[in-house]
């Protein structure tokens, strides 16, 4: 009966199990951390391709199509042009960017009229962007619709009734580089102007750290000029 009452050993067993509560305590606060500086240090990296993403997209949208559509030099290709006029980004530019630029998504003929998610696969623009630390990204940006403007209006038949008149105009009606939605729309001056229609464009736009494509960031632009 006495063997029953034996306590022989409890404290070992006691400090066992504080030692091993403990030890978990520890490691999942050590975890905890990892995943902490770990998160960290992916946000931080995903903030700086971000950021250049919409760098690029500035480029791409304020000044690179205003330069495109302003192509009126016929001594030079359009893509020399673009590049002359983007020299300072050393830019490259697809075939098939002026016909998505200059005509609506159903115009579009040969390889230009087929639309590939994948912005490495022919895209229409690449560009680098500095980076403040470690290596440049790259820009890589494609025109995947460009839509028309299209009006309902109304004319009578030969008995009165009124007939509904689908109408579309092309866009881009002022192509001089100085009429875009952003600085204000139709140029005003003494003589009346006819209404800027612009083409709609959606851009979808990639950016990547040159060395790591797995720090990249997508934007999809809705863009009107």
């Amino acid at each position: 009966m006495n063997t029953l009452r034996n306590e022989d050993g409890i404290a070992l067993v006691t400090s066992l199990m504080f030692t091993m509560l403990a030890l978990v305590i520890s490691m999942a606060l050590l975890y905890m951390v990892t995943v902490g500086a770990r998160t960290s240090g992916q946000l931080k990296r995903y903030k700086s391709v971000l950021d250049a993403t919409y760098g690029g997209t500035e480029i791409i949208t304020k000044d690179l199509i205003a330069n495109a559509l302003a192509f009126q030099n016929q001594s030079s290709s359009f893509n020399s042009f673009l590049q002359g006029r983007m020299a300072g980004f050393s830019p490259t530019f697809s075939n098939c960017l002026q016909m998505r630029l200059n005509n609506p998504r159903t115009a579009w003929t040969g390889a230009c009229a087929s639309i590939d998610g994948d912005l490495h696969n022919a895209p229409d623009i690449i560009f680098p962007v500095n980076a403040a630390t470690g290596s440049s990204f790259n820009v890589y940006s494609k025109i995947v619709d460009t839509t028309e403007w299209r009006f309902i209006s109304f004319s009578s038949n030969a008995v009165g009734t009124p007939v509904a008149v689908s109408q579309k105009i092309a866009g881009n009606s002022e192509r001089s580089g100085t009429n875009s939605l952003s600085k204000g729309g139709t140029i005003v001056n003494s003589t009346p102007t006819v209404p800027h229609y612009p083409f709609m464009y959606k851009i979808e736009i990639q950016g990547e750290r040159q060395q790591s494509r797995v720090e990249k960031a997508n934007i999809s632009v809705q863009y009107a000029y």
